[in-house]
């Protein structure tokens, strides 16, 4: 059905051009024109209907083009998020379900490797699922020791190990363990523009990133960030896929 009416669209353009050029043209013979003077007029109708006609055509298949270009960056975008994601899950679901079936009272060693390759698995999905070149995932894990804080324990991605210790009693630390506790997600577009409380200016390379807690209703593990160099890097679109990831790893470091 829609090509049919793109069909008869396509017809009717070159009929409406014609038909509003021979209107004109009619209206130089009944005004009794001759030479130069219907020259003139039958011209600048032509020429006049043209642009009139054609700029709208010229914008609408403009924005066609546009929407298509959108359209294929958008399913191309999807289609890659999905195969990552997909490329996580299944490998993540088996470190959970390896880590749940062993009793509790043997839970050792083997354990917390299964926990640090679950957490190697996020970091590398965080890093790669979103699209942008040269991202960076952090994972910053609770350290109760006092006072507490959010320690770098691992990373993916773009090579800068990040440095950052967000302590207990400083503006910032109190900031983002205020963030863990309350389970919030946060996105920055652009830290020149909006930077957080306590934020060094100049001190960090990356200019958008997106922190999510890792926790369960009861535990508090940390939180999984994910940094890009250029602002639009991020979006608030992809706070979603760095919140299920970050669930996921909850679950396999309460396992």
């Amino acid at each position: 059905m829609g090509g049919t009416r793109e069909v008869v669209r396509a017809a009717a353009r070159p009929v409406a051009v014609t038909a509003a050029t021979v209107a004109w043209v009619l209206g130089a013979v009944v005004n009794d024109l001759s030479g130069w003077s219907f020259t003139l007029t039958a011209v600048a109708g032509a020429v006049l209907t043209a642009l009139a006609v054609g700029i709208p055509l010229r914008a609408e298949h403009n924005a066609r083009v546009r929407a298509d270009t959108a359209e294929q960056i958008a399913e191309d975008a999807s289609a890659r998020m999905q195969l990552v994601l997909n490329d996580t899950l299944e490998p993540l679901t088996y470190l959970i379900g390896r880590i749940t079936d062993r009793p509790r009272w043997s839970f050792g060693r083997e354990a917390v490797e299964l926990q640090g390759q679950a957490k190697a698995v996020v970091l590398s999905a965080a890093a790669e699922v979103l699209g942008a070149d040269r991202l960076r995932s952090c994972f910053f894990v609770r350290v109760e020791e006092k006072p507490v804080r959010l320690v770098p324990s691992g990373f993916q991605g773009r090579a800068e190990q990040p440095r950052t210790t967000f302590a207990e009693g400083t503006e910032l630390g109190d900031f983002a363990l205020g963030m863990l506790a309350r389970r919030e997600d946060l996105f920055c577009a652009d830290t020149h523009a909006t930077p957080l409380p306590g934020w060094t200016p100049g001190g960090h390379t990356y200019r958008t990133f997106i922190a999510v807690p890792v926790a369960t209703e009861e535990r508090e593990f940390g939180i999984l960030t994910v940094d890009g160099l250029e602002v639009g890097d991020l979006t608030e679109a992809d706070v979603a896929a760095v919140r299920v990831l970050a669930r996921l790893l909850a679950v396999a470091l309460g396992a």
